[in-house]
């Protein structure tokens, strides 16, 4: 009977202590959630992204485009559009206003990013080089996906270069700083 009785009072102790993690474990992940979305606002279309496109209902005009060197997509009826340079949202705003200019009566348009162009990553980590960006990476992320720091990795300062509509910007990132598509991070060496 005592064996049960703790077995019980055991069960309702773990149960009680899960359900107190819970909130602070839901709390940071929409923290993580709120944080990869915002990055993705920040996003604009660049030359080498290919967009999934659909215009609901139009299976002829809807499909995959690469958005080529100039930063055009050449889409049937359409003919070419510049695409890079503009968020996903408003690309969407400029191919449904076209569509219903002279095609399509209330086209419903819906982008999705494919395949972003990579990021880089230099300096201090055990494989430097250009890897495919995925959606929601951050920092510490990047540095596992290069292999981790090498023995003369400067932990302490790790520089993100980002290009933006007024050129590139260098920024002190912190481990969670999100990383997105075109940006080059830099791991310094340590002096000693």
């Amino acid at each position: 009977m005592l064996r049960a009785a703790a077995i019980l009072i055991f069960g309702v102790g773990l149960i009680l202590s899960g359900d107190a993690a819970g909130p602070a474990a839901a709390e940071e992940q929409s923290a993580a959630v709120a944080a990869s979305a915002a990055a993705d606002t920040q996003y604009r279309i660049s030359p080498g992204d290919k967009l999934n496109i659909i215009v609901f209902g139009q299976e002829d005009v809807s499909g995959e485009f690469q958005v080529d060197g100039t930063g055009n997509i050449t889409m049937p009826l359409l003919g070419q559009m510049a695409a890079a340079g503009r968020s996903v949202t408003q690309l969407q705003s400029e191919i449904t206003a076209a569509l219903d200019k002279d095609y399509i009566v209330n086209p419903r348009v819906s982008i999705e990013v494919l395949n972003y162009r990579p990021f880089y990553i230099l300096g201090q980590v055990n494989s430097p080089g250009s890897y495919p960006y995925v959606s929601g990476l951050d920092v510490r992320q990047a540095i596992a996906i290069a292999g981790g720091f090498t023995r003369r990795a400067r932990t302490s300062l790790v520089t993100v270069i980002r290009e933006t509509a007024n050129g590139s910007v260098e920024i002190e990132a912190k481990p969670d700083a999100p990383v997105l598509p075109g940006d080059t991070i830099e791991v310094d060496r340590r002096l000693f």
